[in-house]
């Protein structure tokens, strides 16, 4: 049966566990007392941890006990895990915070039977989602798909040196209509994939709204040049006006 104040989260997403979920948790426990142990810093004490966790205290209401890094060292995790587990008192609460959780051994096994689990990955960044929706020039998929890549930290540079290729490849295969996409590729050393793709964006870009989009790129990186600018907002406002 699961205990409500056993926890184990686990995953690549750091930052959604240290900055989002443990604040999160911090409101469900306001008054109580937080300790806090790295295993992979400290050593684990389990004896003073439980001890620590079952003791009554005048100026707090409840104890969490948080371990990071706790699938580095299973065994000692596993016993603290056990004592704690096997006497859960209400109102206190143990965190167990791991890279991953392998659930063959003895301490995945307990986790499964007794904690309650949660998984924080990094979404798989699509920067191509983007361009396929630039390509149809649908704002509205430009902007979710825009505004994914910002919140998973894509990198805005990357963004606009991935922009700028892309209208500059448009541009060279639009120069080349009604030849073969293979020879296209075989002559602009490219995938001939990606030849057929820009073929059939080509479909929505003249060659004069692509000339522009390009001088619109330019001004662009003149603006992100100055550091003076949000570089997110700036590629945004672009690609709004990209898809207009």
């Amino acid at each position: 049966m699961k205990v409500t104040e056993l926890y184990y989260t686990y995953g690549d997403d750091t930052d959604m566990i240290e900055k989002k979920w443990l604040p999160d948790l911090q409101k469900k426990y306001p008054e109580a007392e937080w300790l806090r142990y790295d295993i992979t810093i400290d050593e684990l004490p389990v004896g003073k941890i439980v001890s620590e966790y079952s003791s009554n205290d005048l100026f707090a209401k409840g104890k969490v006990v948080v371990i990071r890094n706790a699938d580095a060292k299973p065994a000692a995790t596993e016993v603290l895990a056990e004592a704690i587990a096997s006497n859960p008192i209400p109102g206190n609460a143990l965190v167990l915070i791991g890279s991953g959780w392998n659930k063959t051994t003895r301490l995945g096994k307990l986790v499964k039977d007794k904690f309650i689990v949660k998984e924080f990955v990094l979404p798989e960044l699509k920067p191509f989602d983007l361009l396929d929706a630039l390509n149809s020039k649908n704002a509205g998929k430009v902007l979710n798909q825009s505004n994914k890549l910002f919140s998973s930290d894509y990198n805005a540079l990357a963004l606009y040196s991935l922009l700028c290729g892309h209208f500059s490849l448009l541009q060279q295969v639009k120069a080349r209509e009604g030849q073969h996409p293979d020879n296209i590729a075989r002559e602009l050393t490219q995938h001939s994939f990606r030849i057929k793709k820009a073929q059939v964006a080509n479909r929505y870009w003249s060659r004069e709204q692509i000339a522009s989009a390009l001088k619109e790129l330019a001004e662009v990186g003149k603006l992100i040049r100055t550091w003076q600018y949000d570089e997110q907002m700036l590629l945004q406002m672009s690609l709004i006006k990209l898809c207009l």
